[in-house]
C-alpha cells in the first residue's frame, strides 16, 4: 500500500475514535499486520506528529510495561481558522480535541511554537491569532527569443508579488495570465497565523529541493543569453475566507507553469501533506 492511502487511514481512524493504541491501527488496516507493516505504521505516526497533526501521549499499563496512545489534533487548525482573536482555555482544548488534560501542555507546545496560539498573562488562557498571512515567493523566467510564442497562463486569478508586477512580468496585482516572454514562473505559498516563521530562507529551500526532486530545468537554463528571471517574496494580511479551504495552515504549496509554444500552459501544482508531496497536473488554454 502507498504511503499517502495509509497516513490517510490512520487520521480517518484518530478521527473517529479521537484515540488510538499501535495496535488498535494496525488491526483497522491489516488483518495480520507483519513486522514491515509495524515499522512502516510507526514512521507514519512519527510524520504525522512532526507536522502538527496527531500527538502522542506515554500510559502506563502495569509496572515497567508502557504503551503509547495517539490522538488527532487537527480541530485545533479549525478552531483557529473559525474563531481568530478569541481566546481558550487549557481545559477547553481538552474538550475539543479529546486529549487529556494531563496531556494537553504537550498540545500547547506544539501550538505555541507554530504560533497557532498564545499565551495570555492569565494562567491557562491562551489566545487565538487574530490575523491570517499569506506568505509567497514567486520567481519567473523571461525570454527574449521568439517571445511572442509564450504566454503563461494561470488557470484561475491569483495574487502576483508586487514586486514582479513593478518588473513588468504581470500587469497587475490580480492576474489571470503573465506578461508575453514569461516561459516559466513558480510560486510557494503558504497561508499561517506565524508570518515570522516562514522567511525568504526557508521557501527558496523548498522551491529548490522540489526542484531538484522533480528534476525541473527552468533554473538550469536561466543563465543563457536570452534568458532573464526575477523573483518577490510578500507577506500579507488577508481575511480568513481568502485561505483556500483544502489547504491547511502551515502547510505550503507549491505551483509551477511552464509556457508552450503551442499557446497552452502546464501548471504542476504540489501540495505538502504530512506524508509527502501530492501532485496533480492539467492544462490552462
Amino acid at each position: 500500500m502507498a504511503e499517502e492511502p495509509i497516513a490517510m487511514l490512520i487520521l480517518e481512524i484518530l478521527r473517529r475514535k479521537r484515540r488510538a493504541t499501535l495496535w488498535e491501527i494496525l488491526r483497522e488496516i491489516y488483518a495480520e499486520p507483519r513486522p514491515a507493516d509495524v515499522r512502516r505504521i510507526r514512521n507514519l505516526l512519527r510524520r504525522l506528529e512532526i507536522a502538527g497533526a496527531v500527538v502522542r501521549r506515554e500510559e502506563t499499563v502495569r509496572g515497567p510495561i508502557k504503551r503509547y496512545i495517539w490522538y488527532d489534533i487537527r480541530p485545533l487548525r479549525r478552531l483557529i481558522t473559525r474563531r481568530p482573536g478569541a481566546t481558550v482555555t487549557d481545559r477547553d482544548l481538552s474538550r475539543i480535541l479529546g486529549v487529556p488534560l494531563a496531556e494537553i501542555p504537550r498540545v500547547l507546545e506544539i501550538a505555541v511554537t507554530r504560533g497557532w496560539l498564545r499565551p495570555t498573562l492569565t494562567p491557562g488562557v491562551y489566545e487565538i491569532p487574530p490575523k491570517i498571512y499569506r506568505v509567497q515567493k514567486m520567481r519567473a523566467w523571461r525570454t527574449k527569443k521568439n517571445e511572442w510564442k509564450y504566454n503563461v497562463k494561470l488557470g484561475e486569478r491569483l495574487r502576483i508579488p508586487r514586486q514582479l508586477v513593478l518588473d513588468g512580468y504581470a500587469e497587475s496585482e490580480e492576474a489571470m495570465e503573465l506578461a508575453r516572454g514569461v516561459h516559466g514562473a513558480c510560486r510557494v505559498v503558504v497561508y499561517t497565523p506565524a508570518p515570522e516563521r516562514w522567511p525568504e530562507e526557508r521557501l527558496e529551500r523548498i522551491m529548490r529541493g522540489l526542484f531538484a526532486q522533480e528534476a525541473i530545468t527552468l533554473e538550469i537554463f536561466s543563465d543563457r543569453p536570452h534568458i532573464e528571471k526575477d523573483q518577490a517574496y510578500e507577506a500579507e494580511e488577508i481575511d480568513i475566507d481568502e485561505k483556500p479551504p483544502e489547504i491547511d495552515l502551515d502547510e505550503p504549496e507549491v505551483w509551477l507553469w511552464v509556457a508552450k509554444e503551442e499557446g497552452f500552459t502546464y501548471v504542476y501544482r504540489y501540495t505538502r501533506r504530512p506524508w509527502g508531496w501530492a501532485y496533480e497536473r492539467y492544462t490552462a488554454v
